[in-house]
């Protein structure tokens, strides 16, 4: 299995095996690290207010499908479950 490394000191990053893993944007670095820090399944309408709270819910779920897409294009992160709600 790869090796994900977050730091979160200083300017935020993420590594995979030792290599920047290179996202569209820092929503998607931010939702990496606050799923690390809590290590728990969260809803999706939970991630999109957290995420987007100045969006209206259609729209934040919106970005968070983006996000998410990205994430994925990004690195199939194997640990990173994502279910259909």
């Amino acid at each position: 299995m790869p090796k994900l490394a977050i730091y979160l000191f200083g300017a935020p990053r993420v590594e995979l095996d030792g290599k920047p893993l290179v996202t569209d944007t820092r929503k998607a670095t931010a939702l990496l690290a606050y799923l690390a820090v809590t290590r728990q399944a969260h809803t999706r309408d939970t991630l999109a207010t957290l995420l987007w709270p100045e969006l209206d819910q259609t729209r934040a779920r919106a970005a968070l499908r983006r996000t998410l897409s990205a994430l994925n294009a990004a690195a199939a992160l194997p640990w990173l479950h994502v279910e259909r709600e």
